[in-house]
């Protein structure tokens, strides 16, 4: 078996992504010069044939950068998706790519034809290639331990469960004898002897909770040199403020200095400025496709073509949040308000569409204009529910120190269902980690998540 390491994976897949590459563009003129394909008026004459050197690196090309924007050299995405719902995106854009190239660039262009063969020809053999890829290597493995109890130790647990993705396996809970079990995982022994039951049970990760931080503090003392476990913190709020690591000295002390740093002077009116600009570019260019989804909206359902719904902003306060209507009416008269869910039945058929590809949150581009939000931040959530998450995620209200945003770091990275104590983590990562650099990557991610409907 080939190794596992991610950078002998990249290179090997690269290599493998380019030679299928330049052997289906030559395949494809080999077949229109020789065989009469359906839907073709003649054989490709042999003075159209252009499978040259500059032809191969623009496949090779376009090919390397579909297949890493969609995520396929990593392992994050390629064990997190099924290979056709990334393989199908990135031959579209694929697809779409070449042919910008075939009608702007006229020297290096190809006939419709062959790029319609390379495209199916193209696409068969990276299903083969990838799915051989993935057995040559494979998800890797990690046995995990859990050390400590209580409401994080269940949350943690459970979401390795529900991502089984990410290649780690619990073993089991370290803790004293009757320690609630409410994660469903056997406990190991206590934590005095936790160097031993890591050794013992062949424990790649160990896990800790926040309980009892005075141990957490003495840990370092037990774990002895060679020791092959990495150690891993579920961090508190607090502690996922320290994105960028200041220290101030006092004595001979190096104290960490830790502090919400919301967006303020010059990076704030730069933010601002950027989302005005694009936002409103993006508004009047999807301006018709609005207009017809509102139409469709208006003509198969009952109510409004638009829906506004009461959000919480920038500093706690509240605004009215816009999106195409997508339930039926009076959809939460009964219910109240409650999150959505797979399969809603209050949602409408049409809305069912609009929501999957998205279409349903282009309005908003109009709160962002107004100031309410901003292109990338925390998610503005709703009142019921931010109260809610107030009284019972610690530091919640943290994330309310910058506009929220139409899409975010939580938002590319976790899922629709992602807790929301997993989801605060990310927001205020992303809030004191700003940079123009990574409000564009995110929203660079946000294209992939979309197109693949992942957390729909």
């Amino acid at each position: 078996m080939a190794s596992g390491r991610p950078s002998t994976f990249r290179a090997v897949a690269f290599v493998g992504d380019v030679a299928i590459a330049a052997a289906s563009l030559g395949a494809a003129f080999f077949l229109r010069r020789h065989v009469a394909i359906p839907g073709t008026l003649a054989l490709l004459p042999a003075e159209s044939v252009r499978f040259t050197l500059g032809n191969i690196a623009i496949v090779a090309a376009v090919q390397a950068f579909a297949l890493s924007f969609f995520g396929l050299y990593r392992d994050h995405e390629r064990f997190r998706e099924p290979l056709v719902r990334l393989l199908l995106p990135a031959l579209f854009v694929e697809l779409l790519s070449l042919a910008a190239i075939y009608f702007l660039a006229q020297p290096y262009s190809f006939p419709r034809s062959v790029l319609v063969i390379f495209i199916v020809l193209n696409g068969a053999l990276l299903g083969l290639w990838r799915s051989a890829l993935d057995h040559l290597f494979p998800q890797p493995r990690r046995r995990a331990m859990i050390v400590g109890g209580g409401p994080a130790a269940t949350l943690v647990a459970d979401t390795i469960r529900r991502h089984p993705w990410t290649g780690v396996e619990l073993v089991g809970v370290l803790g004293p004898p009757g320690q609630d079990e409410g994660h469903g995982l056997p406990i190991l022994g206590p934590l005095d002897r936790l160097v031993e039951i890591a050794q013992r049970e062949r424990i790649d990760e160990v896990i800790l909770m926040p309980e009892a931080p005075s141990w957490r503090d003495r840990l370092p003392e037990k774990i002895p040199n060679g020791f092959a476990a990495d150690l891993l913190v579920w961090p508190s709020p607090f502690e996922t403020m320290i994105g960028r690591l200041r220290f101030r000295i006092v004595g001979d002390l190096p104290l960490l200095e830790a502090r919400v740093r919301p967006l303020g002077g010059t990076a704030a009116f730069a933010k601002r400025a950027f989302d005005v600009a694009a936002s409103g570019a993006v508004l009047v260019l999807l301006a018709p496709g609005l207009l017809l989804a509102a139409v469709l909206v208006g003509t198969t359902s009952r109510g409004g073509m638009f829906y506004r719904q009461t959000r919480i902003g920038r500093d706690g306060r509240s605004f009215e949040l816009w999106k195409l209507r997508t339930m039926r009416e009076g959809a939460e008269v009964e219910t109240g308000a409650v999150l959505a869910v797979p399969d809603d039945p209050r949602v409408t058929s049409i809305g069912r569409t609009l929501r999957a590809a998205r279409i349903d949150e282009i309005p908003q581009l109009w709160n962002v204009l107004r100031g309410d939000m901003s292109l990338v931040g925390p998610r503005p959530e709703r009142p019921e529910f931010a109260e809610r998450y107030a009284k019972t995620v610690s530091g919640y209200a943290l994330r309310h120190a910058a506009r929220p945003g139409l899409t975010g770091l939580a938002q590319v990275s976790g899922e629709y269902s992602t807790e929301p104590e997993i989801k605060l983590r990310y927001d205020l990562a992303y809030l004191n980690n700003w940079s123009f650099g990574l409000d564009l990557a995110i929203l660079l991610r946000t294209l992939p998540v979309v197109l693949t409907r992942r957390g729909v």
